[in-house]
C-alpha cells in the first residue's frame, strides 16, 4: 500500500533527534517482554528507549535510509565504544570533543562508513544531536534574538515553582518581542526551511500562533528545568544536566542498551505496509511518531480499515498530532477500535497537540462481549 509518505524528500538526515518524549511512549504503549514493538526511526532515541523496557523485540522502521544509518551508528557506537564516546559523539561536551572522539570511532568502521561519517562530521562538527534539518532550523532560533532576551529565557528554566515561572514568562516575555519573533519564525513560510513542506499540506491552523499558544500552556503547567525538549528547543546542547537527558543517552543505561541491542532490527519501508504484512503480524505495539500529518483523514480511514480486515489483530497504535487532528474522533468500528486520546506529559516537547491510542482488538473478543 502506497501513500503520500513516498512524495517525501529522503535524501538527507532530516530528524537528529526523536521528539516524542519517552515517558508518554512508556505510559502510552505499556511495554512488557512479550510485546514486539514497531517504532519509527526518525532518529532511534525512541527506538532505543523501548530496548530499555525490556520488549521481546523492537523493529525500527522508516522510508528515509538515512535515518536508519543514523541508527546502526548509534547503535555501533554503543556496541564498540565506551560511553564517554558516545556522549561526546552526541554533542553534549563540545565540538573538540565530538573531533576526538571521532577519531576514535573511525578506527572501528569500514571503510566505507569511514568516508560517509567523515563528510558527515565535517559538516556538523557539533555532533549528532543538533545535525538535522529541523534540529538546525530550530536550535537556530535562540541566536536571532537580542541578548535581553536571551538571558530573560535563560531564567526560565531557573525556577523550582510553575505559578512563579508563569508568572515572569507573562511579565518579561508575553509583552516583549519575542512573542512575534517566535510566531514569525515558526510561520507556515519560514518553517518549511526546517520541516518538509508536506507536513503542512493539511494543517488547518496558523501555525506560529498555534505553537506559542502550546508554549504559553505548557510555561503554564510544567515545570522547565525538568523539560529536556524545552531546553534543546531553546538552547539546544547548552547546560543540560544528565538527569533530564533522555533514557537511551544517559550513562545508567548504557550497559543494559548494549545488552538489549541483539533483539533491534532496522528496516527501510513504509510502517503500516509494513503492519499489513506477513512480517508485521506478530507486532503487539507500534510507535508512529507523526507520520500521519503526512496524509489526509480519507487515507487514515483506509488504514483503520485496513487493520480491522484482519480478525485477529490484536494491536495498540501510538502516534502524535502536531497541526492535524487524526483518529481524535474516530473509533467503535463494530468494536474493533478502542481510541484513546492522551495529554501531554509534563515532559512532553510544547509543540505537540495531542497522543492519539488505538486499540485494535481481535474479532472473537468483541463477540464474546456482545
Amino acid at each position: 500500500m502506497k501513500s503520500e509518505f513516498t512524495q517525501l524528500n529522503l535524501d538527507l538526515i532530516r530528524y537528529s533527534l526523536v521528539w516524542e518524549d519517552s515517558h508518554s511512549l512508556y505510559e502510552a504503549l505499556e511495554i512488557d517482554q512479550t510485546d514486539h514493538l514497531l517504532v519509527i526511526t526518525s532518529a532511534g532515541c525512541n527506538v532505543l528507549n523501548a530496548l530499555l523496557r525490556n520488549p521481546a523485540s523492537v523493529t525500527a522502521i522508516d522510508l528515509n535510509p538515512f535515518q536508519n544509518k543514523l541508527l546502526l551508528l548509534k547503535k555501533h557506537i554503543v556496541l564498540n565504544h565506551d560511553y564517554e564516546v558516545f556522549y561526546a559523539l552526541l554533542g553534549f561536551a563540545g565540538k573538540t570533543a565530538v573531533n576526538d572522539a571521532w577519531n576514535t570511532l573511525m578506527k572501528t568502521l569500514a571503510s566505507g562508513e569511514q568516508s560517509f561519517w567523515s563528510a558527515f562530521f565535517d559538516e556538523h562538527p557539533g555532533g549528532l544531536l543538533t545535525s538535522g534539518k529541523l534540529e538546525s532550523y530550530i536550535t537556530s532560533f535562540y541566536d536571532t534574538l537580542d541578548q535581553d532576551i536571551q538571558d530573560k529565557l535563560q531564567q526560565l528554566i531557573r525556577f523550582d515553582n510553575i505559578k512563579a515561572q508563569y508568572a515572569f514568562f507573562k511579565a518579561h516575555l508575553d509583552n516583549s518581542d519575542f512573542k512575534p519573533a517566535f510566531i514569525a519564525y515558526y510561520s507556515e513560510e519560514n518553517l518549511q526551511r526546517g520541516r518538509d513542506s508536506n507536513l503542512l499540506k493539511y494543517a488547518s491552523d496558523p501555525i506560529g500562533p498555534a505553537f506559542y499558544d502550546r508554549l504559553l500552556k505548557q510555561v503554564s503547567s510544567a515545570l522547565l528545568s525538568a523539560n529536556f525538549h524545552f531546553r534543546f528547543f531553546f538552547f539546544g546542547l547548552r547546560n543540560l544536566p544528565a538527569d533530564v537527558l533522555p533514557p537511551c543517552y544517559r550513562r545508567r543505561n548504557y550497559a543494559f542498551l548494549r545488552q538489549q541491542l541483539g533483539k533491534m532490527q532496522v528496516v527501510e519501508g513504509e510502517a503500516m505496509e509494513h503492519l499489513l504484512s506477513k512480517y508485521g503480524s506478530s507486532i503487539t505495539k507500534a510507535a508512529l511518531s507523526n507520520i500521519f500529518e503526512y496524509i489526509s483523514q480519507e487515507e487514515f480511514g483506509h488504514i483503520c480499515r485496513a487493520l480491522i480486515e484482519e480478525p485477529d489483530r490484536n494491536l495498540r497504535v501510538v502516534f502524535w498530532n502536531l497541526l492535524n487532528s487524526q483518529g481524535e474522533g474516530r473509533g467503535n468500528s463494530n468494536g474493533r477500535i478502542a481510541v484513546k486520546k492522551r495529554p501531554l506529559s509534563s515532559k512532553s516537547s510544547f509543540y505537540f497537540k495531542n497522543i492519539i491510542q488505538l486499540q485494535f482488538v481481535p474479532e472473537k473478543t468483541v463477540n464474546l462481549t456482545d
